[in-house]
């Protein structure tokens, strides 16, 4: 699978900030807690876009048909909402080899990333049962307010299927014409498409080698971040040098621009893949 095909995402159909959420892996307790009552759905899950009523899931298409009982994504008991703000939602799916979800459903745009190397099968409503390994590191793309789909997962093994499921929920522009950071030896685009709404879906890996310094790094627009490899980090900018600890599989929204360096003082590389808003 690669990393720009959005086609190849819808075919499989996958599911899937505030500085140090404090998520508890395989459990559902989290700093963060967010309803998924249906009593509140309007409120927790309706995008809140004063700029484009065409990203109002309010406005999402009529649910495909279905001859199984599916829940929505929120209610899926292997996915977890664990943020929620203006920009987007953050939904982690994570699940040992063996197991599956329940079918359940997707209706609004998203972008997908990997945690770990697995093989899993999709049985989506509508198309054939289809299998497929799982990249860790990739991102991908799916146009699910124009396509929803209802859908299962299995992990066929051999490891966990871990990533996060990240819906778009507001940009403040529709015709984004900025190009994309240059690659370089350190940060290189690994996710780069229009969902059929017209959202840009821009996604790059950062990556710093053990005992290196990443000099004048400009990231000027509002992003998710999410760790892919962790590590100790000095981070130098115009608020000072600060000394932090990253963690695989952890995030964080900054909606401030950074201008500055990141040092790797750890003994590993350290990957963070960096979600681009505007």
């Amino acid at each position: 699978m690669t990393t720009t095909s959005l086609k190849s995402i819808n075919a499989l159909g996958l599911a899937g900030l505030s500085f140090g959420i404090g998520y508890v892996l395989g459990s559902r307790k989290f700093s963060y807690i967010f309803s998924t009552k249906r009593g509140n759905e309007k409120a927790q899950h309706e995008a809140k876009d004063e700029t484009f009523s065409w990203n109002k899931r309010a406005k999402d298409p009529k649910p495909p048909a279905s001859s199984e009982a599916w829940v929505e994504v929120y209610d899926e008991p292997r996915h977890f909402v664990e943020m929620d703000n203006e920009f987007c939602r953050v939904i982690r799916f994570r699940f040992p080899p063996k197991d599956k979800t329940l079918f359940h459903r997707h209706s609004v745009d998203s972008f997908f990333v990997f945690f770990n190397s697995t093989r899993v099968r999709n049985e989506q409503q509508g198309c054939p049962v289809h299998e497929f390994e799982i990249e860790a590191g990739n991102a991908s793309g799916a146009c699910y307010c124009t396509e929803p789909i209802i859908h299962r997962i299995s992990n066929l093994g051999p490891n966990w299927m871990h990533g996060l499921d990240v819906e778009i929920k507001s940009l403040k522009t529709k015709e984004y014409k900025v190009k994309p950071l240059k690659d370089t030896k350190n940060i290189r685009l690994i996710f780069d498409n229009y969902t059929k709404g017209g959202k840009r879906m821009r996604v790059y890996m950062l990556s710093i080698p053990t005992g290196e310094t990443v000099k004048d790094l400009s990231l000027s627009f509002p992003k998710l971040c999410m760790c892919y490899k962790g590590g100790k980090l000095k981070v130098n900018s115009a608020g000072g040098t600060k000394e932090i600890t990253r963690y695989r599989g952890t995030y964080w929204w900054n909606g401030d621009p950074f201008e500055g360096s990141i040092t790797n003082t750890g003994d590993a590389e350290y990957k963070v893949m960096i979600a681009e808003w505007h």
